[in-house]
């Protein structure tokens, strides 16, 4: 009998252990279509059930170079899918007119994804979050304020299935059923946040993602327990965060939904965090950061055969003006977000505990990985050229009218407008901004005589001018700070235009007549260097020479605020509220040879000019702002909850995260 007991146990461990071989090494063929299911509390690929083990990474935070080696790493940490949020603002950065190459080249990622033998998920919105500008919503919806975002409105819904069949166009063919990698696509995101119990809107997404051609498994993603989905028959709701059964149960607190009762849906965790997101002014995230917690959430998931993500597997960096906010708060450059691949492209210790965790829980061994990128150091660069912002406006404004136009109105995505008014017979008095986007500072004549911004305070509008004994010029450069990613709904579309809104009062009478330069500085190189000595925003300019290229952090602990480019290329801002101080530099960018930097300087002028690089994030104590940017006073702006939007339900709602 004790002969029979132990031959039992140890068929027993075999059975195991052939099952969780099965789950992990489920591999992508290009010969033929696949099935995908999602029954009895798992998913089956032709017939086997399969576990997905996925990470996250963002089209345009990770350069194409770089896609085929992070897809490696992913590999050899044990992963077996790939999960990818594709942003609408990439793909049709002007009205109409779409592009599917470099940064948004989501065919050529799931070509590699099967390539190196993993599965994908696409996460194409319309609306993605992910801490990204307008939460990946084109920016010229915005000229559009009548048409309420994420509503059943039917220009949205046009825009969207525009959108979408464009995707569609780009990976259908992609799909598993067609012997692709692509095993399952997300609609919109995290809409049970907003829909106060109405999914008119997510039953009409649900048809556009159809209608386009989708047939493999679409799915929802929402925070809560329950929340959003439920009346969309066969989709799969995602539950982000969800830590297993300690937390209620995956069936019993529906999480998971289905076209028959007698169907069980897997559980599938979108969003299995690897820490937060940071605004400036705030402390370096720390939540869910920490290696055990990873690794003991990872072990309960892949013990009650929940399939999970990552989120990140690598964050990397949100290059240009293309970060969001969370309300009014903007949100770091870097998006490291203390991933298991560093924002370099580094192994990190949470990797290789991850690794060795899904190694021995799903008895694989994975390929061993990638060797890191290079990382180099670079010793002070001295920027010893200079030219005041002014002297760079454009021959002639884009406009001239009596009110100040939003930068949306000037057909301008990113960056600055410069607001100028001329007083022949000399300038004196209070001045008042009425509603600056984002962040202004004011000039009389090129110098800086205030900066408004929400986080001083609403008394940092109001500052008393120099008076001037004969002609003047008021110069008010708005800088747009991002667009709202989170809480991203009709109720808050207001905060998507950006620029002088509402205009200017000097001793409480209306200013007009305005001349209007649009300043998007995407790439900056020509400066033209200048005797002026700093006295308002000013670009610093300087050369470098390597032998070797790598990546490398660029330390701005001498400097205020602004932005950097590297040959050209937009790093992203920089901040001296902290606690991120640096710029990630992608070796990509950089020559062998002269390579060029230049920077912008919002503020005042460093005592010495220079930057070097360094192989680590720089970061220091932050200085809070005054104000609470991330919180709103109330969810509804005043009124709104008379307004009727299309597709809602409205209810009281207690804040984002």
């Amino acid at each position: 009998m004790r002969m029979k007991t132990v031959m039992a146990v140890s068929l027993l461990a075999v059975v195991v252990f052939i099952a969780m071989a099965l789950l992990a090494t489920a591999v992508v063929t290009e010969d033929r279509p696949h099935t995908f299911e999602a029954r009895n509390g798992e998913f089956f690929i032709d017939g086997k059930p399969t576990l997905l083990v996925s990470g996250e990474m963002h089209f345009g935070r990770v350069l194409p170079e770089d896609w085929d080696t992070r897809i490696k790493q992913a590999k050899a940490m044990g992963l077996n899918t790939i999960s990818l949020y594709l942003f609408w603002n990439l793909c049709e950065p002007r009205e109409g007119e779409f592009d599917f190459t470099g940064m948004a080249d989501v065919r050529r990622m799931l070509e590699l994804c099967r390539e190196n033998g993993l599965w994908a998920i696409l996460r194409p919105g319309p609306y993605c979050c992910a801490e990204f500008e307008y939460g990946g919503i084109p920016w010229w919806t915005a000229k559009y304020p009548e048409v309420p975002i994420r509503s059943t409105d039917p220009r949205w819904l046009e825009w969207s299935r525009r959108y979408i069949e464009q995707v569609y166009a780009q990976v259908g063919d992609l799909q598993v059923t067609r012997g692709g990698p692509l095993l399952m696509v997300q609609m919109d995101n995290e809409h049970g946040m907003i829909s106060g119990g109405n999914e008119s809107y997510m039953v009409e997404m649900h048809k556009i993602f159809t209608n386009a051609g989708f047939d493999t498994l679409l799915f929802t993603c929402d925070p809560g327990r329950g929340m959003g989905g439920s009346a969309l028959r066969g989709v799969l709701r995602g539950h982000n965060g969800y830590k297993g059964r300690q937390s209620g149960g995956p069936q019993q607190a529906g999480i998971s939904g289905s076209d028959t009762p007698s169907v069980q849906f897997p559980v599938f965790v979108p969003e299995l965090y690897t820490n937060w997101f940071t605004g400036w002014g705030m402390p370096l995230a720390t939540r869910y950061a920490s290696i055990k917690e990873v690794v003991d959430w990872t072990s309960a998931l892949i013990d009650e055969k929940a399939s999970f993500n990552y989120y990140m597997f690598h964050g990397g960096t949100t290059f240009g003006y293309l970060n969001g906010c969370n309300e009014y708060l903007p949100v770091h450059t870097s998006y490291d977000y203390n991933a298991p691949i560093d924002e370099a492209g580094r192994t990190t210790g949470k990797y290789r505990a991850l690794r060795r965790l899904i190694g021995e829980k799903l008895e694989i061994a994975p390929p061993e990985p990638p060797a890191d990128p290079s990382v180099i150091e670079i010793p002070a660069i001295r920027l010893d050229e200079r030219q005041p912002l002014v002297e760079r406006l454009p021959g002639k404004p884009a406009r001239v009218a009596d009110k100040p136009a939003a930068m949306e109105e000037l057909d301008q995505a990113y960056g600055f407008v410069l607001y100028r008014k001329l007083f022949p017979d000399g300038l004196k008095g209070v001045l008042k901004l009425q509603q600056p986007m984002d962040y202004a500072i004011v000039m009389v004549d090129g110098k800086t005589v205030g900066r408004a911004f929400r986080g001083y305070g609403e008394e940092s509008y109001t500052m008393q001018l120099p008076a001037t004994d004969g002609p003047a010029t008021l110069d008010i450069l708005v800088y747009n700070l991002g667009r709202i990613s989170v809480i991203t709904a009709p109720w808050t579309q207001d905060r998507a235009r950006k620029g002088l809104i509402g205009g200017a009062l000097l001793e409480g009478e209306e200013l007009k007549g305005w001349e209007m330069y649009s300043l998007p500085f995407e790439s900056v190189t020509d400066i033209e260097s200048s005797n002026v000595g700093h006295t308002g925003p000013t670009f610093y300019r300087g050369t470098f020479s390597l032998t070797d290229v790598g990546g490398t952090f660029l330390d701005m602990r001498r400097w205020g605020m602004g932005v950097v480019w590297v040959n050209g290329h937009n790093l992203g801002r920089f901040w001296d509220r902290g606690a991120l101080r640096s710029l990630f530099v992608p070796r990509h960018w950089l020559n062998k040879g002269e390579n060029e930097i230049v920077v912008l300087e919002l503020h005042d002028a460093p005592e010495t000019a220079e930057i070097s690089g360094g192989s680590q994030i720089v970061t220091s104590d932050p200085q809070p702002f005054d104000v609470r940017l991330d919180q709103p006073a109330s969810f509804f702006p005043r009124g709104e909850k008379q307004r009727d939007y299309p597709g809602f339900t409205i209810r009281s709602f207690g804040g984002s995260n």
